[in-house]
């Protein structure tokens, strides 16, 4: 069975926001070219050989709406050129708020083969308090109906967190039917303990909002699996596959693990330094001696590449991630018995039992 292969192509490092906890300085201008874009998409699809079936190329920024034509012009290139045997994906993340009728019109025809994936923060407070004020720039109906399946991707800040249950719901309300979220994390923001209180009670929230709500499908911090720690062949390894099945090259040709490890989100020697210093492919690496003595080490999300950004370790969260997890990990325990409970299903109860049990 072959493996995915996701390509990173780094664009442009331009933004028109400025997001309140962006971990992107944005002082550079490098964009990338639609010839260089094309010459390292041939050599990357040339390097893959039988080890992968499938590949996903994402279009990268900054913002990489404000590089459209080198999208269009690479897409269409792609899809007229006879490759190889690779299925092909096409993606970009973006913020939505430089959709051009013309771009709606392109994105809608090639909507089956071109996914966009849209960052927005919530409801029209969170979405302003962290993005500029953007909250009237965003046609969210058209993301929505035109990628049904595709998740959209909010970030939650310190001044946002108390929203938390309010903007996941906003979302579900405008047609989204897959919502990811995360904590905002770099070394410029501050968590407090307050705002893990308040996490915990919006969490709390949201979990009797889908108890009530079955047709909903719960958000991303509630779609932890908590019955792995009952599984004793599961193991704690690097949480994702960066620098292995996932490569992220810049403008200027140079690859890194992923965007986490470039220069679009680092200096430009501690990117370099980050494929001198780790082996991505040694997962030893990734893994603390403290984090392997915790009990959810086998299903904590930590980031490696944030963790090198706020750390210069690779393998190092930051307390307040661990505290974070440690109540993602209660609250899902709390949902999963509650809706094993609610339609009687004796033996997921008994698993998710066991999987507490363990960690006891």
């Amino acid at each position: 069975m072959g493996r995915h292969k996701t390509i990173m192509l780094l664009i442009t490092y331009k933004c028109n926001l400025r997001c309140s906890y962006c971990y992107e300085p944005k002082i550079d201008k490098f964009t990338l070219t639609s010839d260089k874009a094309k010459t390292i998409i041939e050599q990357q699809l040339a390097s893959l050989g039988d080890a992968y079936d499938s590949v996903e190329i994402q279009f990268m920024g900054g913002e990489p709406l404000l590089q459209f034509p080198l999208i269009r012009e690479v897409s269409e290139w792609l899809w007229v050129k006879p490759l190889d045997k690779h299925l092909m994906v096409l993606f970009a993340p973006t913020n939505g708020t430089l959709l051009t009728d013309e771009m709606k019109k392109w994105f809608y025809e090639n909507r089956q083969r071109f996914n966009l994936g849209l960052s927005f923060d919530g409801d029209i407070d969170m979405q302003n308090v962290n993005r500029s004020g953007s909250f009237k720039d965003v046609d969210l109906d058209f993301f929505s109906s035109t990628w049904p399946e595709q998740s959209v991707k909010m970030t939650v800040s310190p001044a946002t967190v108390s929203m938390l249950f309010k903007g996941v719901n906003f979302l579900h309300g405008k047609g989204f039917k897959y919502i990811s979220a995360d904590l905002a994390m770099g070394d410029n923001i501050e968590w407090t303990k307050n705002d893990l209180i308040t996490f915990k009670s919006e969490l709390k929230k949201l979990s009797d909002l889908y108890i009530s709500n079955s047709e909903l499908i719960p958000f991303s911090m509630l779609r932890l699996d908590v019955t792995r720690l009952s599984d004793g062949h599961a193991k704690a390894l690097k949480t994702c596959s960066c620098g292995e099945d996932m490569v992220c090259i810049d403008w200027n040709g140079k690859s890194y693990a992923c965007h986490l490890f470039s220069p679009i989100a680092l200096p430009m020697e501690k990117a370099a330094a980050s494929n001198i210093l780790y082996d991505f492919s040694n997962h030893n690496q990734f893994i603390s001696q403290e984090c392997r003595s915790c009990a959810l080490c086998e299903i904590c999300n930590r980031c490696s590449g944030m963790n090198y950004i706020c750390n210069g370790d690779v393998a190092k969260p930051s307390t307040f991630h661990c505290n974070a997890f440690k109540i993602l990990y209660v609250a899902n325990c709390r949902f999963a018995m509650q809706r094993a409970s609610n339609a009687q299903d004796w033996q997921l109860l008994k698993q998710i039992q066991n999987s507490i049990n363990a960690i006891a």
